[in-house]
């Protein structure tokens, strides 16, 4: 008798690691997506905050059309995109300023989410969120937020039923779910 293994012994080692693999990497695959989601979230949570802290600390920021005043750090969001845009509110008058994404505001580059992720799910399919200094105060959509809170939900887009919530209240608190 020859010591070794068989062609029929090698054939069924080799459909078992590919089956094992196989299993392995599709169950990779679909933590790599849940990573990704959660990952959005954070950056996207760490931004808003980012915007309130620059509402807060009065950062000193150039409007594009002089001598317009800094009313306020926001994100415009929409409905069904994988980005958001941020931007500062300029006016001539804070006080009478519309508290939402304008063409005289300075708008800053889009902000993209993970590869796979997009805005799912919000109050509204398309508000703004503005940060005003000094307090600071939380606008959407021009209403100066008095109470409740406000869920922004961020998916996969190979499967919505992914979710991770963002909610935002009047104080300006902001939560990942």
């Amino acid at each position: 008798m020859s010591k070794g293994f068989t062609l029929i012994e090698l054939m069924v080692s080799i459909v078992v690691m590919s089956i094992v693999s196989s299993v392995i990497l599709t169950g990779k695959y679909k933590e790599d997506e849940k990573m990704a989601l959660k990952m959005s979230a954070f950056l996207f949570s760490q931004n808003l905050r980012e915007y309130q802290e620059k509402a807060l600390s009065g950062e000193s920021i150039v409007c594009p059309n002089p001598p317009e005043y800094i009313c306020g750090f926001g994100a415009h969001l929409r409905e069904g995109d994988d980005f958001f845009t941020p931007f500062v509110d300029c006016s001539n008058n804070c006080n009478t300023s519309n508290h939402t994404m304008t063409g005289s505001d300075l708008i800053l580059p889009d902000v993209k989410f993970g590869p796979k992720v997009k805005i799912c799910s919000m109050t509204k399919n398309n508000f703004d969120i503005l940060f005003t200094p000094p307090d600071p105060v939380v606008y959407f959509n021009n209403t100066k937020w008095a109470a409740g809170e406000e869920t922004i939900n961020l998916c996969l887009k190979t499967d919505i039923s992914q979710i991770k919530a963002i909610k935002l209240n009047h104080a300006g608190k902001i939560e990942i779910q």
